[in-house]
């Protein structure tokens, strides 16, 4: 959106400098619903016009390459006609191999510079997050903004890993297992609802990678690396007593209830589970499985922690 309010174009989208800074850190800010939905389109739409850009650069690349390549045989016919001619075939000959190190070299520099420039996270942002905040919007005081927190690094990495340990098979050819077990806060944030009650919130991934060794049925080793993912949304409601009263009986079993002096304090988590809940759709050897759960889904089943929370008050006369 520029200055004056007006969504910004396709074209008006690849100079806004903003989300390169953001993209592998992170970000970390205050908008409105409104603000952040139009935000997360525009990283992915960034990413998207530079992908495309990537993918023409290099096929430029390698087009040349293969003039090259190409050349070299076509003109090799010429030296029948003239000795002239032979100094083309031989020439465009010794390019061939400088040309191949070249395009590689240029095409990973290509690569590199869009990984660099450009990280993966924000589609799941723009569907997901954009779905529940539009939800959550007609629920926010006039003006009020989303804080919101989002760490976009890979989960399989060793500062997220909390613990390894031995794992064992009576599987036919297992010679030896081992379990890693990585946990990556994906988001966090809080807002202010119009009855004044504050929400926070936290989305996290668990992902257990399960690495195999085991003997094939022709005698040769393999190794295979499985992977199960859960991932926990934790909301924490902190609802006035000035507003509210508090039911004569709370289940303690699903909610989690301490209060304080202003306010009613609830916490209940709600874990997004594929191989229990979608076991169909469940893919061992892919890491992550968040995205197996539709959009509309995923966002009601969070209002609904949100309303479970409501559920142990009632409003004051």
């Amino acid at each position: 959106m520029d200055r004056q309010g007006n969504e910004l174009n396709k074209e008006q989208y690849i100079g806004a400098p903003i989300e390169r800074a953001h993209l592998h850190r992170g970000f970390n800010s205050k908008k409105t619903p409104v603000k952040w939905i139009r935000f997360f389109r525009a990283c992915v739409l960034q990413r998207e016009i530079a992908q495309e850009k990537k993918k023409k650069k290099i096929k430029k690349i390698w087009f040349i390459f293969l003039g090259i390549f190409i050349g070299t045989f076509i003109t090799s016919p010429l030296t029948n006609i003239s000795p002239a001619f032979k100094i083309l075939p031989v020439t465009l000959g010794m390019l061939v191999f400088p040309g191949l190190i070249v395009a590689i070299i240029m095409t990973y520099r290509t690569n590199k510079k869009f990984k660099r420039n450009f990280a993966e996270g924000f589609d799941f942002f723009a569907d997901y997050f954009s779905a529940l905040f539009t939800l959550i919007e007609e629920d926010l005081q006039v003006e009020s903004k989303i804080a919101l927190e989002a760490n976009l690094k890979h989960t399989i990495t060793k500062e997220n890993l909390i613990k390894n340990e031995a794992y064992t098979s009576e599987t036919r050819g297992f010679i030896k297992g081992e379990e890693e077990h990585y946990e990556r806060v994906i988001s966090k944030g809080s807002c202010l609802l119009y009855d004044e009650s504050l929400v926070f919130f936290q989305f996290t991934e668990r992902t257990r990678k399960r690495i195999i060794l085991k003997r094939g049925s022709s005698g040769k080793r393999k190794t295979k690396h499985k992977y199960r993912a859960a991932y926990p949304f934790t909301i924490k409601m902190k609802i006035p007593k000035h507003k509210y009263q508090l039911n004569p009986s709370v289940d303690t079993k699903e909610i989690s209830f301490v209060e304080d002096d202003a306010y009613y304090v609830f916490k209940v988590s709600r874990k997004f589970d594929v191989k229990k809940e979608n076991p169909e759709q469940y893919n061992p050897y892919k890491q992550s499985s968040i995205t197996a759960f539709a959009v509309d889904y995923f966002s009601l089943e969070v209002i609904n922690l949100i309303n479970t929370c409501y559920s142990c008050v009632t409003p004051s006369a």
